[in-house]
């Protein structure tokens, strides 16, 4: 098992993780907002006949339900945000750099822009991602199996 693919696949995740976050901090909020306005509406409602329930304790039970779901969610994304913050926090500025133009924002032309930045040639550059890699996986994860 190569360690160094899933450290890569964590990098190239970063930002969409980021937004992830913020999306599922929103929809906390708004169903935190919504749970409140439900529960004064089945406090207040009659049940109807049959389960003794009514419309409003069951969309209390549904949004405690996607509440739950959503909570789950955002600590796994912020379980895997951290994994990438402890990764790259005992990196030096040059192999965060060298991670961050590689993986994380995979642009175009991103070794020609590494190159014509840190003044390096292309092999040593890549030379230097791997070692960068390497370095992340073994933070992140303890080691590096090829």
């Amino acid at each position: 098992m190569d360690y160094r693919e899933f450290a890569i696949d964590l990098l190239k995740r970063k930002n969409q993780l980021i937004s992830a976050r913020e999306i599922t901090k929103e929809e906390i909020e708004a169903l935190e907002k919504e749970k409140y306005s439900c529960k004064t509406a089945a406090m207040n409602a009659v049940p109807v006949s049959g389960s003794g329930t009514n419309k409003y304790e069951e969309r209390l039970i549904s949004i405690i339900a996607q509440l739950d779901d959503a909570r789950f969610r955002l600590r796994a994304i912020e379980r895997e945000l951290k994994m990438i913050e402890k990764g790259m926090s005992g990196l030096s500025d040059y192999y965060v750099q060298l991670l961050e133009g590689f993986f994380v924002h995979h642009t175009k032309g991103a070794a020609e822009s590494l190159m014509s930045r840190f003044y390096k040639e292309r092999s040593c550059l890549y030379a230097d991602r791997n070692k960068a890699l390497e370095a992340f996986t073994r933070s992140v994860f303890g080691v590096v199996l090829i």
